[in-house]
């Protein structure tokens, strides 16, 4: 919709002129930082956001509900403060999360649709350049978790652990069956419809585990277990993302005991799912007592959207509509907060506040900055009365697809359409918004429209389409993207065609696809005892092209030495025999590049001697000055078993100068165990400013080509390079005498993508 379609649309007989318009802020990005207590030893707030998933906003005690009670969602609401009018940014599920994660408006990224659950399409959720609560935190030393429901893409590279998060227990879909025995879909390779993921296994970090309690039990008891390993000294974020009471309508018999009174079947086992997740919220906080951790803890409860009536039997009264709606029913929620070290309990707080202030709140005392302007505000100065009057002049809501808006200010909330007369309510005197004002006879609130119009028409040139075709639209996005589900699974090799990067064309590949040796065109067998002192003997023997990959054997055998001379000094010939045998195979006489993205699908084994490499050689001058990129390269390191993305150019003399990372094999196996037996993408991303290397759309390592010049003017990544494969046995890898062999190192393909003229 454009702005003027906005601005020139209300015209139904305004006689005042809108004046002073220009002194309006469409968005609130000052960010005070003054706590109320005068304890100056106080040290970074941790945060916990407790989220629910479309309960109704009279289904918590401190709304009055009497047929569920929440004495422990309660609890915060006694310790804290209760926001009568608190609001999410969007009416659904995905929209106003993304929104509660960012601090931003939703749509100023075009996060206007719930995603669909699209594991090949990384435009299905939250955008990568988007910063979250967990990142902005992170660089502040927090270390942040998100426990149950994530909704914000099913691509790798918008998993939580991309996104900033150190850790995550949950699902990566908009909802879940909450008994074991349905989790019946192993991985996301097997899904093959929308409501399959409500059916995976639950994810621990980023591998899958077999889970046996309800799923709300479930989540608690790992929210739990991260506070009790939290110390004092290290702040930390707690996401606890639950997704009850979200259909589908499913309690335990000790939950469902507490409500036999309630006869309506939908209302009991809602009310029990309710229950469910109020003694998980008991759990979180005594665990917080427990630990001394409760007085500078920042502790958030609020629902993601209004009750979805229909279909869980939730209860919004006295707010008309729900869920979708934007109506109040399905924006305004159970809100309340608690900061026992800074803020009075008791409190109730009548100014219009939103989920986007939750981020904002804690950045203020965070001690680091968020990398683009927030929508919200620290609410805390309002709370403790240093500051005065609302934190928000206007908060703004958009149903794109329904061209249908919502505005609140102060007392008024505007509902609008373009072409038609804006609908306004008074929501002091009509919170169920019954009666629309009559604008023709209500001068100040005419005027106080057209304020309204006015301002919404500047947010809204601030905001962009939605991104991608989202759940309402997912025939046509199924009709358009055929490969939606088409994605390997981890322990095979990938059977599909390859993705093409936007903006990229593949220009070569090498898919591994035809039995038997490497064509003979492209690659070359290194022979013998090549480099590093390594144990093995170098053969062509070692490697075969089997079921769509290329395997390259590392084996415990006897070999003799062609080369052998007993009175050499040099290592390669003073050896008689080898007692082991590899390959290395490197495509110099039949294919280079220069820029462009190199992919690399492969499976490495992690014994101990194997040094399995991906990497490119420059073709012009000798090692070290032709330059190395080591795309992936694993090795023991004082015998920590570590993978390494490096580049190497030529020094001072002979010496290389190495721009090394080095991460330990731990890293990866705590986010999943069974990360050794799973294919893996390597990434290099070559520009003529830089090379990114990536592993499973991690980045591990940045090099700066400028510093690789030569004072010659020669910088060896600015020239075409050729690409190595190989296992390496010993050295550097350790010593394989106790190993098991053989050992394989298995390639799925290599892929070479560069910019689209």
């Amino acid at each position: 919709m454009k702005t003027s379609a906005i601005v020139g649309s209300f015209l139904f007989g305004v006689t005042m002129p809108v004046t002073a318009i220009g002194s309006i802020s469409y968005t609130d990005t000052t960010i005070k930082s003054q706590p109320y207590s005068s304890d100056t030893t106080l040290k970074q707030p941790n945060l916990i956001i407790i989220l629910t998933d479309d309960q109704g906003y009279a289904d918590v005690g401190f709304h009055g509900s009497s047929d569920i009670p929440t004495p422990n969602i309660d609890r915060i609401a006694e310790n804290g403060v209760v926001f009568t009018d608190g609001y999410v940014s969007f009416p659904v599920c995905g929209p106003s999360r993304a929104g509660l994660l960012t601090g931003r408006y939703q749509d100023r990224f075009g996060f206007g649709d719930n995603p669909i659950v699209a594991p090949n399409d990384p435009s299905q959720g939250l955008p990568a350049e988007e910063e979250t609560i967990a990142s902005t935190l992170g660089r502040a030393g927090y270390t942040s978790t998100i426990i149950g429901k994530w909704h914000m893409g099913a691509h790798r590279a918008q998993w939580p652990l991309n996104r900033g998060f150190d850790e995550f227990f949950g699902f990566l879909a908009g909802g879940h069956q909450y008994f074991p025995e349905l989790w019946d879909v192993t991985d996301l390779s097997e899904l093959s419809g929308q409501w399959d993921g409500y059916r995976t296994r639950l994810m621990r970090n980023e591998g899958r585990i077999n889970e046996t309690e309800y799923l709300t039990d479930a989540l608690t008891r790992e929210g739990v277990d991260f506070i009790d390993r939290q110390s004092h000294g290290q702040p930390f974020f707690l996401y606890m993302s639950y997704n009850a009471p979200h259909t589908p309508l499913q309690a335990t018999d000790e939950y469902l005991n507490r409500f036999s009174h309630i006869e309506d079947e939908k209302r009991r086992i809602y009310a029990a799912m309710v229950s469910s997740l109020d003694d998980g919220v008991g759990h979180i906080l005594d665990k917080l007592e427990e630990k001394e951790l409760l007085e500078n803890t920042i502790v958030f409860f609020l629902s993601d959207n209004g009750g979805a009536i229909h279909d869980n039997a939730s209860d919004n009264s006295p707010l008309r509509a729900a869920k979708s709606s934007l109506y109040e029913g399905g924006i305004r929620v159970p809100f309340a907060m608690q900061w026992p070290a800074v803020i009075p309990p008791g409190m109730q707080y009548h100014e219009p506040v939103t989920a986007l202030d939750m981020m904002a709140t804690i950045v203020a005392y965070s001690g680091t900055n968020p990398a683009a302007p927030l929508d919200g505000v620290n609410l805390v100065p309002y709370l403790t009365g240093e500051i005065e009057g609302p934190p928000h002049e206007y908060l703004f809501w958009r149903k794109s697809r329904e061209d249908w808006y919502a505005v609140r200010s102060g007392k008024y909330k505007m509902l609008y359409r373009p072409g038609k007369e804006p609908e306004v309510y008074d929501l002091e005197e009509d919170i169920g918004e019954s009666s629309p004002v009559d604008l023709d006879s209500d001068s100040h609130a005419r005027h106080h429209t057209a304020l309204m119009l006015d301002s919404l028409a500047g947010w809204e040139s601030e905001m962009k389409d939605s991104a991608f075709l989202g759940l309402l639209r997912m025939q046509e996005y199924n009709r358009q993207n055929p490969d939606r589900f088409n994605i390997p699974s981890p322990f095979e090799p990938d059977p599909y065609d390859p993705v093409i990067p936007d903006r990229y064309k593949l220009v070569w590949a090498e898919e591994f696809r035809k039995p038997g040796k490497p064509d003979e065109n492209i690659w070359t067998f290194e022979e013998g005892f090549v480099r590093n002192r390594e144990l093995q003997f170098y053969q062509s023997d070692n490697t075969i092209i089997k079921d769509g990959r290329l395997v390259i054997e590392g084996r415990r055998e006897l070999v003799a030495n062609p080369s052998h001379d007993p009175h050499s000094d040099n290592w390669r010939e003073n050896r008689q025999y080898a007692e082991y045998t590899s390959s290395s195979i490197r495509s110099d006489n039949g294919f280079t590049f220069q820029y462009g993205i190199m992919e690399v699908r492969a499976r490495i084994d992690t014994s101990m001697g194997s040094w399995p490499a991906i990497w490119t050689l420059g073709q012009e001058r000798r090692w070290p000055e032709n330059g190395e990129l080591d795309i992936m390269e694993f090795y023991r390191i004082n015998g920590i078993p570590t993978i390494l993305a490096n580049a190497a150019w030529k020094g001072d003399g002979r010496q290389p100068i190495w721009d090394s990372e080095k991460i330990p094999l731990d890293h990866f196996l705590e986010r999943d165990p069974e990360w050794p037996g799973k294919f893996h993408i390597w990434k290099m991303n070559w520009t003529e400013e830089s090379i990114r290397i990536y592993l499973n759309e991690k980045l591990l390592n940045e090099i700066n080509l400028d510093e690789a010049t030569y004072p010659d003017g020669f910088n060896p990544f600015r020239q075409p390079h050729h690409i190595l494969l190989n296992l390496a046995l010993g050295s550097n890898g350790g010593d394989p005498s106790e190993t098991d062999f053989p050992i394989s190192y298995e390639v799925d393909y290599v892929r070479i993508y560069q910019p689209v003229d």
